[in-house]
């Protein structure tokens, strides 16, 4: 081996150590009757580093006699604590088989480590959950948990603001517009936005949170820090962002016919403690993977949707309307505009169009509310350039019937009349409101599961220019709203217990906990 691999595997051990190194503190602060024993594996450790930066030939040799010393000293541990011992002795055991595993070894190493941490009792007495936040469009489907929390003496709940890698961006970012998002709910919180996020995951593991939301199964969505991988010393777990309704993420998926594992077997699902479910459908969904104890699959329905039920009759419209009100309409493009994954987006397609229709209608007004990955997408797949898209914008909005909306959107749907869209998750939400739906079926799209088939049920669907402009001006001008079987099937299956789901997430952490 020449020095300059030399130099990489030292880094590279180096590197691993100190996380290693990081966890075994953590657990020492999490357990004061096992400091002394805690802090000489620390030291042993911190030394091990030095010496692989060293002379490496001399790795085993070290190796076996600081385990001779540690395994000993380990085997005192408090029974309730004996299999994290005997799971860190066998660890230990393989780091001296051979030189060249260290680094698959000290990954394993550090899975026990996490292992005995997460079976520690809260330190404080209450139950310390933070609540990693990117997407504060998706923050709905968490925000009641956290202020349930604020009330319960079992909890001690943290928001935590963090940046985002969504499909289209060329680097993390969105932190600072999270985190104002925020501070206008008048939600306190910890910013984590650093441009290494490894620093902010040094800050989480200080906060020992017990339990950890993440808004997303995608871990493609997160820095590196915050990616399933680094937060196995919490219980992880999972309410989803949105229905998923789709058999399939992508035409390239193979041997899928109705449960995709893009939305129901990622890392983060298996990984989890808890996986909080909407519906019995999407339950049965996470359960036929058998990758996972079927028991952490609640069934707590969708704290989301009973969110925005509680904004009907508390409705708010971005546009100013004149004397007489005029038929409000919401646009919500989705970002899918390729022609493999999921596929639904139509928005390079009509935004000319749209545009045109709605300089033609001061009687319609528009609230364009784009996902929030749509922009950027779009041009970097080539579709239409950040000229086109700007352009856009800037005519969209010099239009007084028209309106861009980021962010949440309870108080929209609710002040709306219709919705226009030709994407997933709102053709579940915006059926809450009893409002007419029109789908734009871009005809190139996954498939729908089961649950999106009957969603698709409710909607009334479109392909063309000439249908959208017919279908929304028939509902303007009093068409009644009809798929009414379709819908009460759906809504059945959209709110599953009579329990607020809040209450069942709450008591299901702190059951399983022992809180």
């Amino acid at each position: 081996m020449d020095m300059a691999a030399n130099t990489a595997s030292s880094a590279s051990v180096s590197d691993k150590l100190d996380q290693v190194i990081a966890d075994i503190s953590a657990l020492a602060q999490r357990q004061q009757i096992q400091d002394e024993i805690m802090l000489e594996l620390v030291n042993f450790l911190a030394k091990f580093r030095e010496d692989a930066i060293g002379v490496q030939h001399a790795h085993a040799q070290k190796l076996h006699e600081a385990v001779q010393v540690t395994s000993s000293n380990i085997r005192e541990l408090s029974q309730s604590n004996a299999s994290f011992a005997n799971n860190l002795v066998e660890s230990f055991k393989g780091l001296a088989v051979k030189s060249e595993h260290i680094a698959s070894n000290f990954g394993q190493l550090r899975q026990v480590m996490h292992a005995g941490i997460r079976k520690m009792p809260p330190a404080s007495g209450k139950i310390r959950c933070v609540f990693l936040v990117h997407m504060i469009e998706a923050w709905d489907a968490q925000i009641d948990i956290f202020h349930a929390m604020k009330n319960d003496g079992r909890f001690d709940p943290l928001v935590v603001s963090i940046d985002r890698v969504f499909p289209g961006d060329n680097a993390c970012g969105g932190e600072s517009s999270v985190s104002e998002a925020l501070t206008e709910l008048g939600i306190a919180h910890l910013r984590l936005g650093m441009p290494n996020s490894f620093e902010g995951l040094d800050i989480l593991r200080a906060l020992a949170p017990d339990v950890i939301f993440r808004q997303s199964q995608w871990d493609r969505d997160y820095p590196a820090a915050f990616r399933t991988e680094e937060l196995g010393f919490a219980r992880l777990c999972a309410i989803t962002y949105g229905t998923s309704l789709v058999s399939k993420f992508s035409h390239s998926e193979r041997d899928v016919a109705e449960i995709s594992p893009m939305a129901f077997d990622q890392p983060y699902h298996r990984s989890a403690w808890r996986v909080f479910c909407e519906t019995e459908q999407t339950q049965s969904y996470f359960r036929s993977f058998q990758h996972s104890d079927p028991s952490k699959f609640v069934l707590s329905g969708y704290p989301k949707h009973e969110r925005l039920v509680s904004f009907i009759g508390k409705g708010s419209w971005p546009i100013v309307s004149g004397e007489e009100k005029a038929f409000r309409v919401i646009w919500a493009p989705h970002h899918s505009v390729g022609n493999d994954w999921l596929a639904f987006g139509v928005f390079h397609r009509i935004y000319r169009d749209m545009l045109a229709w709605a300089q033609r209608s001061p009687n319609i007004e528009f609230a364009l509310k784009p996902h929030p990955a749509l922009f950027a997408l779009v041009v970097k797949m080539g579709l239409m350039t950040q000229a086109d898209v700007d352009g856009f914008k800037a005519r969209w909005n010099s239009l007084p019937n028209c309106s861009i909306i980021e962010g949440q959107y309870g108080d929209l749907f609710a002040a709306s009349d219709l919705m226009l869209t030709d994407g997933v998750s709102f053709l579940t939400e915006y059926q809450l409101f009893n409002k007419p739906l029109v789908f734009i079926d871009s005809q190139r799209r996954v498939p729908f599961n089961a649950l999106g088939e009957l969603a698709h049920a409710c909607a009334e669907t479109v392909t063309t220019m000439e249908e959208i402009e017919n279908a929304v001006l028939a509902y303007a001008g009093g068409k009644p709203w009809g798929n009414v079987e379709a819908r009460e099937r759906l809504l059945e299956k959209l709110l599953p217990n009579e329990r607020p789901s809040t209450e069942i997430v709450l008591d299901s952490i702190a059951s399983g906990i022992g809180v």
